[in-house]
């Protein structure tokens, strides 16, 4: 059942909204989503077991980006981060993207600590605008605690969320910190609930901070998750030469069909087509034997074509290098 998306949806109902892959979320202002899935679980980075839900994971692999400084003693996580970026070539659509981020945390950090690092990362998507159109809605804005028990999450945030953006991408932007908050602590879907400490009531104007949000359930992730993620490899991950690359990742894809495109140096070397495990408004699961290749700098590009037009209609890539 459709509404107008300006309009609360009430605690203990459950109603849709019509959007196009990813453009919009459904309305998150007064209404405790209940969920776990498939598109929420964390992909873990390469070497390590790949559960459902994984809290922060210690390494020392190759990961896409470093960002953090911490004082004192300080060991290395990659954490999981969720962006709001666009998902079509046009870039009117947006959706989330989670990226593995390795950022420093105290050493013998609490998961308050850690939850707070990855929702700080997620508000800090500078280290990646070379590489992809992430939005930076939380650019004014800092992360002071975070807090979880069994049946609640706390977000303490120095302000209430920057200007300029859309009613879809705000929306988006609160969902990223529940992601995230919800994804580092590894204990499923616990509401989340905001406290800003100039005194706002309302993140970005709009959303009251009396309320505890959630992420949608499996049905509706659709609307909040970017229709294509890359999860193997990771950004500018490096692959010893001999290694055989495997690409992997999820989509939302009409009857589950995508392409991709392999490029050296800039320049086209590969291409093909892959299906997934299923095809939207389920979420599902993709694999690309891309094999041995020559060293050299890579970017892995996978998108959808319109069944009706044959244009692009969502798309992302990740760069990776072979030495």
């Amino acid at each position: 059942m459709a509404h107008d998306d300006k309009q609360p949806v009430k605690t203990g109902r459950r109603r849709l909204i019509p959007v196009a892959a990813a453009a919009a979320v459904a309305l998150i202002g007064t209404v405790i989503w209940g969920v776990s899935g498939s598109g929420g679980g964390q992909q873990a980075a390469p070497a390590v077991t790949h559960p459902t839900a994984t809290s922060a994971t210690p390494t020392t692999q190759s990961s896409p980006a470093t960002t953090g400084n911490v004082a004192g003693a300080t060991t290395r996580l990659v954490l999981p981060a969720y962006f709001v970026g666009a998902s079509s070539a046009a870039g009117d659509r947006f959706g989330l993207y989670r990226e593995l981020v390795r950022t420093a945390v105290p050493a013998g950090a609490t998961p308050d600590q850690k939850a707070k690092a990855a929702v700080a990362v997620a508000m800090n998507p500078q280290p990646f605008a070379s590489g992809e159109s992430y939005l930076q809605p939380w650019s004014a804005t800092s992360v002071t605690a975070v807090t979880a028990t069994p049946s609640l999450i706390t977000i303490a945030l120095s302000g209430p969320g920057g200007n300029g953006f859309t009613p879809a991408q705000t929306r988006l932007a609160v969902q990223s910190l529940i992601w995230t908050a919800q994804a580092a602590f590894g204990q499923g879907s616990i509401p989340v609930k905001f406290v800003v400490a100039d005194g706002s009531t309302k993140l970005f104007g709009t959303y009251p901070t009396a309320q505890t949000y959630n992420r949608p359930a499996d049905s509706l992730q659709y609307e909040v998750l970017a229709p294509i993620w890359i999860t193997s490899p990771l950004r500018d991950q490096v692959f010893p030469t001999g290694t055989a690359v495997v690409a992997t990742g999820e989509s939302c894809a009409f009857e589950g069909t995508t392409a991709w495109q392999l490029k050296k140096s800039g320049k086209a070397v590969r291409s093909g087509s892959t299906t997934a495990s299923s095809g939207c408004p389920t979420r599902g699961t993709w694999q690309v034997k891309l094999g041995v290749l020559p060293a050299g700098k890579y970017s892995f590009r996978m998108f959808e074509v319109s069944m009706k037009d044959g244009q692009v209609v969502a798309e992302t890539s990740k760069p990776f290098v072979v030495r």
